[in-house]
């Protein structure tokens, strides 16, 4: 049987049509499931601070695994997945995840170093390793305060995270006589550091899942 040239061009266009069309379908299922596997994470992850059952965290990893993979869900999917492993105190797995990814994978430049290190900290903490522990943790604030002296504005969530990680070493009059000298140094921003002071006056060392939940 012979075909002329433009009905082999016309065959080859709709060969071309059909895989397109069955990727893009491919591509939507897979966005889909990444978002119903993002909100069961979610979802058990919520529960767990209302119910203290550590399996809902564990359930919540394995879901949050399935949910990585789409753009549109990866980097909550990767503070989820963080805060997940921080309340299993599961340190060392922590470190190694926040090592295997890119720094554009972080909302901040500095936030890739930062964690790294602060759950190379919490891992040396939990084994006794406090000269190594310090070094981590010093690391992690150099981390921070360097992106801080570089913006021209307040960058609230930075220096929550900075105090986050100065209250496993210091002291909390240490971190609230801090936070009183920014008060002094920033007067427009007087009301956010007396909030960030208060909130640390409550609660100065319960630290461990916060850190990937601003």
């Amino acid at each position: 049987m012979n075909y002329s040239i433009n009905s082999i061009k016309l065959f080859f266009k709709c060969i071309i049509a059909i895989l397109f069309l069955c990727s893009c379908n491919g591509q939507n299922a897979n966005k889909e499931d990444c978002k119903t596997n993002f909100i069961k994470a979610r979802t058990k992850l919520n529960k767990f601070y209302t119910e203290n059952n550590p399996v809902l965290i564990s359930d919540a990893v394995k879901d949050v695994e399935k949910s990585l993979d789409c753009p549109e869900t990866r980097s909550a999917s990767i503070d989820l997945k963080i805060s997940a492993l921080s309340l299993l105190k599961k340190y060392d797995v922590a470190y190694k995840f926040i090592d295997s990814l890119e720094e554009k994978d972080f909302s901040k430049p500095y936030k890739k170093k930062m964690q790294y290190n602060f759950f190379k900290a919490l891992d040396c903490e939990s084994k006794l390793q406090n000269d190594d522990k310090k070094k981590y943790f010093d690391i992690a604030i150099t981390e921070i305060q360097t992106f801080i002296n570089n913006q021209k504005t307040i960058d609230q969530e930075s220096y929550y995270e900075l105090f986050l990680v100065k209250s496993k070493i210091l002291s909390a009059e240490q971190v609230s006589d801090e936070i009183n000298i920014l008060k002094i140094k920033y007067p427009a921003d007087k009301n956010f550091f007396e909030s960030l002071k208060e909130s640390f006056d409550e609660n100065p060392k319960q630290i461990n899942a916060s850190i990937n939940n601003n």
